[in-house]
């Protein structure tokens, strides 16, 4: 046989011999995903992540780094087949391959063997509830599924989620069971609402909707953090985070742009700045004021929104422990959508979050904005019935004295004087809200009333107050945070403004 023969022979024999070594191979050898996840550790001052692998569809973690993240490893001899580990005084033996695990001559069985991959010794997820609590003596909580356990004293919070409808968009709406700090982000076309360091175990990893702004919802915390990944049907959304309710409450609105309109900014104003897709550094609650750019126009009419209290003012609280600045900060923040909505006014907030404004500071915020309107929101024990609205205009304590001819026109107006110039529009003002919100089924309206509200006094535009109820010590709140009547609310607010700006009451 010639030398050459002989040679592609031998290199057909080793090349047939590769493929059966490597089908053997793949036949007895563990089928694994080629994948690479975190699986995070929650402990109560710390969080610890450890790399996951997946094999045969069970989760895999390094049990030498499980052991030295609850505690310390005192030492370990390894042979062929088993491995001592020494943790604490407890002594631990794994062999490959078997599901069981001897803790200090006690044999505990796992759902699936001991493996080594890699040359690294790996354990089932079952490890973490059916051996780990034995060697800790702590508590450990795991949801079967997750990618996330808690050892010792840690009390992680949930949430709950519901997405409404609204007129040009969707409202996502987020009621946590303990307070969160929300700091929003853009990325891959998705809005990233990180939700502070408290532990999170959601009830659901994700949620999908059937809805035309907004696709789905997933929870994630693979790098330690906990976050809401919201993603939109399509670009070009605009998104408007805010928090109620002192932080346990997340409302998210995704909206579709209005038309470009032209905004001038009146004397003694700030231009606005337009409204953009949160940045990793950017607030927490939506702009006091929204101005697409556009071409210059004419101004809009100004209406100043006013969340009566805030800050160490906690106002009422109802008998689930419902506090009344956090209650009118949800109205507050559905009027202002709503009246953007129509592209005819430009808004402002006289405080944004939960923060401490003085009377003074609220009327300098109308009146330097040089506001139209001014509405301010309260809640309180107004009567038997829930829900209750009463609409007050300013009254002055004595009648305001009549200009005559030989009284000279002041130069200026009393800061105390300002809304005594504007007590017919703003009864005007009380009686169209009055009319549009009788038109809410199941609402108990009072007629308008005047009294020495101090919010309006040095208002210098059509004012009133807005008294939301029955927010009170012996009263539930439901009625007052059902989305469906804030939203009503708020859509008779907008036909209110609309109808006197078109010469009607």
């Amino acid at each position: 046989m010639h030398s050459s023969t002989l040679r592609r022979f031998h290199e057909s024999r080793l090349f047939i011999a590769s493929i059966v070594l490597l089908a053997l191979a793949t036949l007895f050898w563990p089928a694994r995903e080629m994948r690479s996840d975190n699986f995070v550790f929650y402990f109560p001052s710390s969080r610890r992540l450890l790399p996951f692998e997946t094999i045969q569809n069970t989760k895999y973690l390094p049990l030498l780094q499980i052991l030295n993240a609850v505690g310390k490893v005192g030492g370990l001899q390894e042979k062929k087949n088993s491995l001592k580990v020494w943790f604490g005084s407890a002594q631990i033996e794994l062999r490959p391959d078997e599901s069981k695990v001897r803790v200090d001559g006690t044999f505990l069985n796992l759902p699936q063997p001991v493996r080594v991959s890699n040359g690294q010794w790996v354990v089932p997820v079952d490890f973490l509830t059916t051996v780990l609590p034995r060697l800790t003596r702590q508590t450990v909580e795991y949801q079967e599924g997750t990618n996330r356990i808690f050892v010792g004293d840690v009390k992680p919070s949930s949430f709950t989620v519901r997405l409404d409808p609204l007129a040009n968009g969707a409202r996502l709406t987020v009621q946590f069971t303990e307070k969160v700090a929300v700091r929003t982000a853009s990325s891959n076309g998705k809005w990233v609402m990180f939700l502070g360091d408290h532990p999170i175990e959601p009830m659901e990893a994700g949620y999908h909707f059937q809805n035309p702004y907004v696709s789905d919802l997933q929870f994630d915390d693979q790098d330690g953090v906990p976050k809401l990944v919201l993603s939109p049907t399509s670009s070009g959304l605009n998104f408007y985070p805010m928090l109620a309710e002192g932080g346990k409450i997340l409302l998210a609105d995704v909206l579709k742009p209005p038309p470009a309109v032209a905004q001038t900014p009146q004397p003694g104003q700030l231009p606005a700045t337009p409204a953009t897709t949160p940045s990793a550094a950017g607030p927490t609650l939506p702009p006091s004021e929204e101005l697409p750019a556009a071409p210059p126009g004419p101004p809009l009419p100004v209406v100043v929104l006013d969340a009566g209290h805030g800050g160490a003012e906690d106002g009422g609280r109802s008998r689930d422990g419902l506090l009344e600045k956090d209650l009118v900060a949800q109205y507050v923040a559905r009027v202002r959508l709503a009246l953007l909505a129509t592209n005819q006014y430009r808004i402002v907030l006289t405080r944004t979050g939960d923060a401490t404004a003085s009377f003074e500071q609220r009327a300098l915020a109308a009146n330097l904005a040089g506001a139209l309107y001014f509405l301010s929101f309260h809640a309180g024990d107004v009567g038997a019935a829930s829900p209750r609205i009463t609409v007050f205009s300013f009254q002055p304590a004595a009648p305001p004295a009549p200009v005559t001819k030989k009284t000279p026109l002041p130069n200026f107006i009393p800061w105390a004087q300002a809304q005594e110039a504007h007590l017919d529009a703003s009864r005007q003002l009380a009686l169209a809200l009055r009319k549009q919100f009788a038109l809410i089924n199941g609402v108990n309206v009072d007629t308008p009333a005047t009294a020495p509200v101090r919010t309006l006094r040095s208002v210098n535009a059509s004012a009133v107050a807005i008294e939301l109820g029955r927010l009170a010590p012996d009263a539930d709140s439901t009625p007052l945070t059902n989305p469906a009547f804030q939203q009503q609310v708020a859509t008779a607010v907008v036909q209110a403004l609309a109808t006197l700006e078109k010469g009607g009451t």
